[in-house]
């Protein structure tokens, strides 16, 4: 049996690989763009107008490079504890929607949801992020339209619905046995997956009574 920290890293690896790619390729759409805008401002005929495009679409391109390379940097770390699913999956998702798009998809992440407060759960930092991005890479795979969204109540929920994919989503069952073990359900059904994560400060014993 591989640990939490194995899986994760592997996990880890794949997310880099896609988002390395993507980051290769806004660094180099910068270095274009920035030669045409030297190249056309040496000219004594040159107008604003004429360098404007290619210098907005440079600092589009490196503002997502340092928005990727701050989250690789993020998950690289050991993570804090309670661990904020709000701030993990914006995260997960800055580095995989290029991947997504490039791939002839799509990847969005929604504003959160009710009770957005509720985003600090009790689970490990690791299995947190190892259960949600191989969620997200599962959902990439399918080269669909994907959603996801964050739900606060008694559990914090994240969901994961991809539009358009080729076949359903699962993740491994090895990933899905250390979710059970940490107490968080995965619930997988065709095009979507769901997570529910248990609250920080919210004790399993009142959640059953209540239920």
């Amino acid at each position: 049996m591989r640990s939490v920290d194995e899986l994760w890293l592997d996990v880890l690896q794949q997310i880099t690989a896609r988002a390395a790619h993507e980051i290769k390729g806004a660094l180099n759409g910068v270095s274009v763009n920035l030669e045409v805008v030297r190249s056309r401002a040496a000219r004594a005929d040159a107008s604003a107008a004429s360098v404007a495009p290619f210098a907005s679409s440079s600092s589009d391109q490196l503002e997502l490079v340092v928005t990727m390379t701050e989250s690789l940097l993020a998950l690289g770390r050991a993570p804090r504890e309670p661990v904020d699913v709000v701030d993990t999956v914006t995260r997960l998702t800055s580095l995989l929607a290029p991947s997504a798009r490039a791939d002839g998809g799509s990847l969005r992440l929604e504003a959160p949801g009710r009770d957005a407060s509720a985003k600090t759960v009790r689970a490990r930092g690791n299995v947190v992020r190892l259960v949600i991005g191989a969620s997200l890479l599962a959902a990439i795979a399918r080269k669909g339209d994907i959603r996801c969204r964050i739900d606060g109540g008694e559990d914090t929920v994240v969901s994961i619905e991809c539009a358009d994919a080729e076949g359903p989503l699962a993740i491994p069952s090895a990933i899905e046995a250390e979710a059970a073990d940490a107490g968080i359900r995965v619930q997988a059904e065709g095009q979507s997956i769901s997570l529910s994560f248990p609250r920080a400060g919210v004790s399993r014993q009142r959640t059953h009574e209540r239920a």
